[in-house]
């Protein structure tokens, strides 16, 4: 029988799993709710049970959170990932990836019609890459140009405002969580905070009224609620504004892609031209970021596809596995 190969993107909310059928393909994907499961070792054996798998020979698993300690803790999620409990469960090679590193990975491997650009710039072979996406948390990393992921927590630096609403936004929230981070309003909770916010500027009292989610607060701006529209549009601005921080500090000639379950769930409120003035407004290096490509990453699982690339990568390809097969087109 041939070896069973396993991939999984855990995230905050949902983890995702596929087995590689003998061409590389994704086969039998399968998204559970983690809130379902106590933790990883479960999910992965109903995943299994689910597909009759009796055993499973080797397994890489992109993780929400910082994965250079074992036990990982998720920062966003209950779950506690112990690669040796998990090795020793499944009897099977264990790899385990930051998730935004197998984001990363997974870029050589989209087709065409798996990335949407927004404006015309298009990458610069082999120039390096930034990869972010708001979800439950705001994942980020950075691809060198042999390949190399270095993974990042860079959506917990610290939210800086570029106009005068976004600092009233600041300071209500500053107000009930202390110090904010671009994750507290640049991820599917920081849509809510954000709505929250917005409520209380509006003069709204909103103490004792429920909380709305994520996709709620899109339902209702789609419906044209004001407050809720203005929320989608810092969230979408916010996010502009850190992947224009991104391309800075990564001199990303290679461009800056946008993934995540958030940017998919808001994706029909994106205006182009106002994301790409947002991203462009740097002041002095306007220049430089105008030259940069964005691209958001439309295909449906992209972190099981960076999986399989580190699980195909040839040992030493480069320091975390995945090599660049050349600049996306």
């Amino acid at each position: 029988m041939s070896a069973v190969r396993l991939v999984g993107d855990l995230g905050g909310t949902h983890a995702r799993f596929a087995t590689l059928g003998a061409d590389g393909r994704l086969e039998g994907v399968a998204v559970l709710s983690c809130a379902d499961y106590p933790g990883v070792q479960e999910a992965m054996a109903a995943y299994l049970a689910e597909r009759d798998l009796a055993s499973v020979d080797r397994v890489c698993l992109a993780v929400a959170g910082p994965v250079d300690r074992d036990p990982v803790d998720l920062p966003n999620s209950h779950w506690i990932l112990d690669r040796g409990a998990l090795e020793r469960a499944f009897a099977a090679d264990l790899l385990v990836l930051n998730d935004f590193t197998a984001q990363a990975l997974s870029i050589d491997r989209l087709g065409p019609g798996d990335l949407v650009w927004l404006g015309g710039p298009r990458p610069s072979a082999g120039g390096i890459r930034g990869v972010l996406g708001p979800g439950t948390g705001l994942g980020v990393a950075v691809q060198m140009p042999d390949g190399t992921v270095v993974p990042s927590e860079g959506g917990h630096v610290g939210f800086a405002p570029a106009d005068d609403h976004q600092a009233d936004l600041l300071r209500v929230l500053q107000a009930r969580l202390g110090r904010v981070s671009v994750e507290r309003v640049a991820s599917g909770p920081g849509l809510e905070n954000l709505f929250q916010a917005n409520r209380a500027l509006s003069g709204r009292c909103v103490v004792e009224e429920p909380g709305a989610s994520a996709a709620e607060i899109a339902a209702l701006a789609a419906a044209g609620d004001p407050v809720a529209a203005r929320s989608v549009d810092d969230c979408l601005d916010i996010v502009a504004g850190f992947a224009g921080d991104l391309a800075l500090m990564a001199w990303a000639t290679g461009g800056i892609y946008l993934s995540g379950g958030v940017m998919r769930g808001l994706i029909d409120f994106l205006d182009p031209a106002r994301f790409r003035a947002r991203f462009e407004d740097k002041g002095r290096f306007r220049w430089f970021c105008e030259g940069v490509p964005v691209a958001w990453i439309r295909a449906e699982h992209p972190g099981l596809l960076g999986c399989v690339a580190a699980l195909e990568a040839p040992p030493g390809a480069a320091a975390v596995p995945g090599r660049r097969a050349g600049s996306a087109a």
